[in-house]
């Protein structure tokens, strides 16, 4: 992100947070999310000694891979390139944006489909392609409701944690107005989901995050519960996807053990809906899958950040949003 663009990020963010402290509404539909989220989890981890035994294995499957971190990155590049997925390195985000503008050039690309991905809020990837005249549309739906506010997420996990049904409802109304008016969430949810299904079948590329690159098989895993991922990957032509250079793994073995407390602490499920691993674009034989995969990697201080004795524990974070339940 350039320097302008940060400081009119930092300047909206400073005055939505007097905005949301002010605001009484607010406070109450976090609560009340929050209250649910942070009770499931605990349902979910009864045994505090089976908790901290599986956060310690986690700990120190990050901590590897964190300390291996050159080698499995070359290691991952290797096998993501024999398994025909084209892999681009960012040192920054206006870098990692220009990658993505860069292979969306010259393809006949107008639409975007994109899952959700908190990397390419880092990037202000969207705003980068808005500005090149690409339409982008975020197909997660708390992505997709905040975009129609034309407003940024508030939570990693549940974007629109800060709207209530009420809220959501009346957005609705406003950018549908030929959808009969509902505050039922079945009914939002389906009507949201009709609208989505066309997009996907008519996106020239769809645009992801990874929340596990596995340098043993080059493999990428995508975490989901609503199948939006899924269909953004696979359904149009080109797949690209973003990361942060600290999401590589070791092995495929790694991946069960964080798998297990990230659902069960980001959400409280014992297993996600989706859980989508991608190692090639489409082959001869199948049906379905994109003709193009591309991996951007991207840096933007990490390196330095994992060489910081005080600051290299912040890359072992596997953005479950436990911490953000907590204090929003």
């Amino acid at each position: 992100m350039d320097h302008k663009l940060g400081q009119e990020v930092n300047s909206r963010f400073g005055k939505r947070i007097g905005e949301a402290l002010a605001d009484p509404q607010i406070r109450r539909n976090f609560r009340n999310a929050l209250d649910g989220v942070m009770a499931k989890r605990a349902e979910q981890f009864p045994d505090p000694d089976e908790l901290w035994q599986l956060r310690n294995l986690d700990k120190a499957i990050r901590a590897n891979s964190l300390h291996k971190l050159p080698q499995l990155l070359e290691q991952l590049e290797q096998k993501l390139t024999e398994n025909g997925v084209q892999v681009h390195w960012a040192s920054d985000s206006n870098e990692a944006n220009q990658i993505v503008s860069d292979i969306l050039d010259g393809r006949g690309v107008k639409k975007i489909i994109k899952g959700k991905s908190m990397v390419t809020e880092e990037t202000g990837l969207n705003h980068h392609l808005e500005q090149l005249g690409y339409e982008v549309i975020e197909s997660d739906l708390g992505e997709y409701i905040i975009q129609l506010a034309e407003e940024p997420p508030s939570h990693i996990v549940a974007p629109a944690i800060h709207k209530s049904r009420l809220e959501i409802a009346d957005l609705f109304a406003e950018k549908f107005p030929d959808i009969p008016y509902t505050d039922d969430v079945d009914e939002m949810t389906h009507s949201a989901r009709l609208i989505l299904r066309k997009e996907f079948a008519s996106a020239d590329a769809g645009i992801s995050g990874v929340n596990f690159a596995v340098a043993e098989t080059g493999t990428l895993c995508l975490v989901e519960n609503e199948g939006n991922g899924r269909l953004s990957t696979t359904a149009p032509p080109i797949h690209i996807a973003v990361t942060g250079i600290e999401k590589v793994v070791e092995k495929l073995s790694d991946v069960p053990p964080l798998l297990s407390i990230l659902t069960r602490s980001a959400t409280g499920q014992p297993i996600t809906t989706y859980f989508n691993m991608i190692s090639s674009p489409r082959k001869e034989h199948e049906l379905d899958g994109p003709d193009e995969v591309h991996l951007v990697l991207l840096d933007n201080g990490r390196s330095a950040i994992r060489e910081d004795d005080e600051l290299d524990a912040t890359l072992r974070c596997i953005r479950c949003g436990a911490c953000i339940n907590h204090c929003p």
